[in-house]
C-alpha cells in the first residue's frame, strides 16, 4: 500500500468502522475520472462550435427572482444565511457576484424552499435548497458562463457542466444520465451579466421551477456559519466558504479554504454532531492555552475540547504551502459559537 493509500484509508476510517477496501475505491474513483474526462474534452470542441453557429443569446421573458418582495423565513424552515442589508442583491449589483466569499448575492423565499447548503467559492455563489418533498435543487450564480462551466457545486454531478455554454442560457431544461441517473438542468440570465444554473436529480421539471421561482435576487446574505476565521497568515485570504445544515440541528458542518499570495492552500473544517463526545484526550500541543493535537504525518491541526464538534486545519496534502505555525495561527483565532443549534449565536 502506497502513502496515498495509507491516508486515504485513514481518513475513511475516521468515518466507518469496517474495512476499507481501498483497491476497489481506487478503481472507480479512476474509471469515473477518464468517463468525466473523455465527456469534457469532447463537450469542449462542440459547445465551442455551437456558440459559433447560434452567434447570440435567446431573450427569456420575465427576471425570476427580481420582482417579487422578501419574505421572512418560515416556522421551522431551518437555519437561514444572515441578511445583510448594506450589500446589494444580484439583480441590482450583478457585477458583485462572486467577489466576496463571505457574501451570497441572493437568497430564497423560505416559506417556498428551505436551505440545506449555502456555498461561494471564488467567483461562484451556490445554494442547496429542498423545494419540499425531499426534492433537492441546487442553484449556482456566476458572472460567466466559463465561471459555471470549470465549477460545480459538492453533490453536483461534474457532467452538468456540459451545458455552460453561453448559447445554453435561454432558459430551457436539458437532461443528461450520469451512471444511470437522471439529471435536470435549467441555465438563463436573469439580468444582464449574471448567468444562473439549476439542477436536480431524479426529479420532475417541477422541482426547478420551484426553486426558480423561490430564489431572490434583491437581496444579499452573509456566509455565516458556526465558526468564522479571524486570523490569517500574512497575504492569505479566505476564497471559499461552505456550510451544511440538511441535518440541522443534529448535525452542522461548515468548511474554510484559505490560500496564499503564490501556491499556498489550508482548509478549515468544523463537524457539529449531537451525538459526538467532548475530549481533550490525545492533546500533544496548545493553541493560545487551549488542547489541540498535531498530526504531523497528515499535515494537521485538531483543536480539542468543543463540545460535540471537531474543528481542524489540514495544511497537508492535498493542499500544500502552508505549515504547522499557520495552521495554529488560524485556529487561535477561529471564532466560534457557544451552541451551534441555536443559529442566532452564529457570527
Amino acid at each position: 500500500m502506497t502513502d496515498l493509500d495509507q491516508r486515504i484509508t485513514s481518513v475513511l476510517r475516521e468515518h466507518t468502522e469496517d474495512a476499507v477496501d481501498i483497491d476497489r475505491l481506487t478503481a472507480r474513483a479512476v474509471a469515473g475520472g477518464r468517463r468525466r474526462l473523455r465527456r469534457r474534452r469532447s463537450v469542449l470542441g462542440g459547445g465551442l462550435a455551437l456558440v459559433a453557429l447560434l452567434g447570440g443569446l435567446a431573450v427569456v421573458p420575465g427576471l425570476p427572482g427580481v420582482d417579487r418582495p422578501f419574505t421572512g423565513p418560515a416556522v421551522g424552515s431551518g437555519p437561514v444565511p444572515p441578511v445583510m442589508r448594506a450589500e446589494p442583491g444580484a439583480a441590482a449589483a450583478p457585477e458583485a457576484v462572486g467577489t466576496d466569499t463571505g457574501v451570497l448575492h441572493f437568497g430564497v423565499d423560505t416559506t417556498r424552499a428551505r436551505y440545506l447548503r449555502w456555498e461561494t467559492w471564488r467567483d461562484v455563489e451556490s445554494i442547496r435548497l429542498d423545494v419540499g418533498g425531499g426534492r433537492i435543487v441546487t442553484v449556482e450564480l456566476a458572472r460567466s458562463a466559463e465561471s459555471l462551466r470549470q465549477y460545480t457545486a459538492e453533490g453536483v454531478p461534474f457532467d452538468v457542466s456540459v451545458f455552460a455554454e453561453e448559447a445554453a442560457f435561454d432558459g430551457s431544461t436539458s437532461g443528461l444520465t450520469v451512471d444511470g441517473l437522471t439529471i435536470r438542468v435549467r441555465q438563463w440570465k436573469p439580468v444582464p451579466g449574471l448567468y444562473a444554473r439549476a439542477s436536480t436529480s431524479g426529479q420532475p421539471d417541477t422541482a426547478l421551477t420551484t426553486a426558480v421561482e423561490a430564489l431572490r435576487l434583491n437581496e444579499a446574505r452573509r456566509c455565516g456559519a458556526p465558526v468564522r476565521p479571524t486570523s490569517l497568515p500574512d497575504g492569505a485570504r479566505v476564497v471559499g466558504c461552505r456550510v451544511d445544515v440538511s441535518g440541522f440541528p443534529r448535525l452542522v458542518t461548515a468548511r474554510f479554504v484559505i490560500t496564499g499570495p503564490v501556491t499556498q492552500e489550508m482548509a478549515v473544517s468544523y463537524r457539529y454532531a449531537a451525538e459526538a463526545s467532548t475530549s481533550t484526550a490525545g492533546a500533544n500541543m496548545e493553541i493560545n492555552g487551549r488542547p489541540a493535537r498535531l498530526y504531523a504525518a497528515y499535515g494537521r491541526i485538531e483543536l480539542l475540547g468543543l463540545p460535540k464538534a471537531h474543528l481542524l486545519a489540514e495544511y497537508g496534502w492535498p493542499h500544500n504551502g502552508f505549515d504547522e505555525r499557520d495552521a495554529a495561527l488560524v485556529l487561535g483565532g477561529v471564532q466560534v459559537a457557544p451552541d451551534p443549534t441555536r443559529p442566532e449565536t452564529w457570527d
